[in-house]
């Protein structure tokens, strides 16, 4: 394994640390505050809505692709991200609820292109083996963010007010842009349709607007997609229908809401060891030979919760349950992470990553939001049994999709 670079892995941690902040923000901190002001459940349900710019964000990531840098694109957004909190956190006093959604709404726009720009940097600025060693790194800092936000953030704002608290949110933003304006490297632009990009075929260079098309369709005719895509729709599929109601379980189980915190701590921490571990695994044994035992530990833990909710095992049991099952999350999250990045070709980075994203949070929007109608409609432990059978697809597809970067599949040696 490669040693790693001390500025390499401070700059894909403050990158990905400021590419979690927002996204807990919008869904953790936003559904803790609309909670704390009385709001209804219609209306704390629907921050679930505001994913919905990262679903959607395949429409305009070509445009980070063709028009400027992609390490300037990161860093402003960055700002504007910082500058959008210090507005909610004004809002937030007010309780006023259309200001706050429509301000929300246009944070999250901006943080669906920030997502975008991100993945795109990342992509470019490490080769193949970089990108599989920092996997762990990047998806590590990802969650430390979510506790921030959801942890320490929604203490400081309990304590004080949303002001502070939204308003601790947006200086962290802020010194994060300044920070990853100052160290992140300056890796060479390959831009589809520029007269300088070396990836044109025999000197012809595209227009941008068709180099715009060419993203899309050299995404969706890559080797074998059928393959990828199914792969891409499936592999989270039981996994996010066991987490949506894994809540609902723990509730019904006696597990009250001090005790809950608790566990999303505990697990978010034993989710960021499975993603480093993760990480490590695929750069150490390459992802040909880490996919398949990765993918088949995390759809494996489903399982213990068809056991947790067959036998209603005491606090330590459930503790334990859920230590492993984020665990294995995070491996399996780890090795689907580097094959996402292995279907996208280089020139087209920042598009190519998006749209793979937005096939994986297409079916986690829909298989989460059907979760819960199902529950209700067949308990705890058919419904578990249900999401299990849910990623038996994904067992399949992971033993049949190329597990090489789409380059050399596609005869390319970059």
């Amino acid at each position: 394994m490669p040693a790693r670079s001390k500025r390499d892995l401070l700059w894909t941690s403050t990158t990905y640390f400021g590419e979690g902040l927002p996204w807990s923000f919008l869904h953790q901190m936003g559904t803790e505050f609309l909670t704390a002001i009385g709001a209804s459940k219609t209306q704390i349900g629907s921050t679930s809505l505001l994913h919905l710019a990262v679903t959607f964000k395949f429409a305009w990531s070509p445009a980070l692709d063709l028009f400027g840098k992609r390490r300037t694109w990161l860093w402003v957004l960055q700002l504007v991200l910082g500058l959008g909190m210090f507005a909610v956190a004004a809002v937030a006093p007010s309780r006023n609820l259309t200001a706050f959604w429509l301000v929300v709404s246009a944070l999250a726009i901006v943080h669906a292109t920030h997502d975008i720009a991100c993945d795109g940097f990342y992509l470019q600025a490490l080769d193949k083996r970089g990108q599989a060693l920092y996997s762990g790194t990047r998806l590590g800092a990802y969650r430390l963010a979510m506790i921030v936000g959801s942890s320490v953030l929604v203490v400081l704002a309990g304590k004080t007010s949303w002001l502070w608290g939204f308003g601790a949110a947006g200086v962290l933003m802020l010194m994060i842009a300044l920070v990853n304006a100052a160290i992140m490297p300056h890796p060479p632009e390959q831009a589809p349709g520029d007269p300088h990009d070396e990836a044109a075929p025999d000197g012809a260079h595209p227009p941008r607007a068709i180099a715009f098309i060419d993203a899309f369709r050299s995404f969706i005719t890559q080797p074998q997609a059928a393959l990828v895509l199914s792969f891409m729709l499936f592999y989270r599929l039981g996994d996010i229908m066991m987490f949506a109601m894994s809540k609902p379980l723990l509730r019904d189980l006696g597990v009250d809401t001090a005790h809950r915190g608790l566990l999303n701590g505990l697990g978010t921490g034993a989710s960021i060891l499975g993603v480093v571990l993760g990480g490590a695994f695929v750069a150490r044994r390459g992802l040909e030979r880490a996919l398949v035992p990765l993918i088949y530990v995390q759809n494996l833990g489903i399982p213990l919760y068809i056991g947790m909710a067959v036998w209603k095992p005491h606090l330590a049991g459930i503790t334990a349950i859920v230590l492993v099952e984020q665990l294995v999350g995070g491996f399996g999250m780890a090795g689907a992470t580097v094959f996402l990045m292995q279907r996208c070709r280089r020139s087209f980075s920042a598009s190519h990553f998006a749209m793979a994203t937005s096939v994986v949070s297409l079916a986690s929007t829909f298989s989460g939001y059907a979760s819960g109608p199902l529950n209700e409609r067949l308990g705890h432990p058919l419904f578990f049994t249900v999401a299990f059978l849910a990623s038996v697809p994904s067992l399949v597809l992971v033993l049949l999709v190329p597990k090489t970067s789409i380059e050399l599949d596609s005869g390319d040696p970059r």
